[in-house]
């Protein structure tokens, strides 16, 4: 795969994340909260341009103790999730996943997210609804 160049947002580096780490809250339907006159996050992103997008998959370099992460092939027998009956098989084949590559005694999925490249723009969200579908992490 070749390079590819794009911009991209970052979250700024501000000296209030010194103090105050970087949140996001999402209130609950029903709770109450009115994101007008509550603010919900400390969150300040800047783009970045230029930047190169390079494939990884099969890099030596890359491993879970240099860098935090690493590429760990694995075919899913989900592709998509049409009931929460879908996202707990799903989080129960994550865990076996993860026990069996860091041979760990316990692993707890213990969240999910649906979603898709959209801003949805919710001023609330129902924590309890497993199927609900949000925009790009960012």
């Amino acid at each position: 795969m070749p390079e590819v160049e794009a911009s991209l947002e970052f979250l700024a580096r501000l000296p209030l994340y010194e103090t105050e780490k970087p949140y996001l809250m999402l209130p609950q339907k029903g709770s109450g909260l009115d994101p007008d006159d509550t603010r919900l996050d400390n969150l300040e992103f800047e783009r970045h341009d230029h930047v190169i997008i390079k494939d990884m998959r099969g890099e030596d370099y890359v491993s879970i103790d240099s860098c935090g992460f690493e590429v760990y092939r694995h075919s899913s027998c989900f592709s998509s999730f049409n009931s929460v009956e879908d996202i707990n098989a799903y989080k129960s084949e994550t865990e076996s996943v993860l026990r069996k590559r860091f041979m760990a005694a316990h692993v707890v999925t213990y969240d999910s997210r649906l979603r898709r490249n959209e801003d949805f723009g919710r001023r609330e969200i129902d924590l309890t609804d497993k199927l609900i579908v949000e925009g790009p992490a960012k």
